[in-house]
């Protein structure tokens, strides 16, 4: 249960898998080992890598690492459990005022969520607090958007090199023309390279890039609800009303029901922040 909510485990088990399956068919064929080059791997990785530090700043390769395990980790953006928590906080708001929100700004497991009541707190105007989360969205999708184009230019390369490292070992297989028993086995490590830039490209880049791309997707849906719980919450509007309109958001399976039940999310007690 513990690991199930660290990690994605449909991510873990596509990739084990992919890898399973193809290392299943290789063997069906014959020894697997003809499939091991580290040239052809040093070719792939090697030329990739350069390739990327040479179209991005060093700087935001480095940052790679923590975007590619973010794909690891489970959707956490569930729009539903906000709604409930947010109409729960709307009818103390139009009951006892800023001061009952006061205590609930730093428990809320959601950083747009505790800005959004902060802001109330503090007597933002409505406009304000619809533009400042309308721009935490979209520096969000920019902030992600640069990981994903780095992993994506990774999955256009791999192939590339992939092809390259096929065609020095064609070269340096010409040279042996006049030992046919070479021919063979020279050709199949060439034909690696080509291989492991597939491999790597349709098993590891691209399904990683369209990943994350969702994640962003999940995580600006799930500001956008919040921004509107938000802004009713601000104007004191009807509990209906505000519910209606996060509700618009949802597809129907999604959607809850206009009279909630107050959420036991509100606890004294610090959660993690997604």
């Amino acid at each position: 249960m513990g690991l199930t909510k660290q990690y994605d485990i449909g991510t873990f088990f596509g990739a084990i898998a992919g890898v399973a399956l193809i290392g299943i068919a290789i063997t069906q064929g014959g020894s697997i080992g003809i499939f091991l080059s580290l040239s052809s791997l040093m070719i792939v990785i090697g030329g990739s890598i350069s390739t990327t530090f040479i179209a991005f700043h060093y700087s935001k390769v480095f940052v790679l690492i923590p975007v590619i395990v973010k794909a690891f980790k489970p959707d956490n953006y569930h729009p539903l459990e906000y709604i409930n928590l947010i109409i729960e906080l709307l009818k103390k708001y139009r009951k006892d005022g800023r001061k009952a929100l006061e205590n609930h700004n730093e428990f809320l497991g959601n950083r747009f969520l505790e800005q959004g009541i902060r802001m109330i707190v503090d007597d933002y105007k409505v406009e304000d607090i619809n533009d400042l989360l309308a721009k935490s969205i979209n520096a969000i999708k920019e902030r992600h958007s640069q990981g994903q184009s780095i992993i994506r230019f990774l999955g256009a390369q791999a192939p590339i090199f992939g092809m390259m490292g096929t065609l020095i070992g064609l070269i340096q297989m010409m040279e042996n023309l006049s030992d046919p028993s070479k021919i063979g086995p020279g050709l199949a490590v060439a034909l690696n390279t080509t291989f492991y830039g597939i491999l790597l490209s349709n098993l590891v880049f691209n399904p990683l890039a369209v990943k994350l791309s969702t994640r962003t997707d999940s995580e600006t849906h799930l500001i956008k609800v919040i921004q509107s719980g938000i802004i009713g919450i601000k104007k004191k509007s009807h509990h209906i009303l505000v519910s209606e309109q996060m509700n618009a958001y949802l597809s129907k399976l999604e959607q809850t029901d206009t009279d909630v039940t107050p959420s036991p999310s509100i606890k004294k007690k610090k959660k993690k922040k997604i």
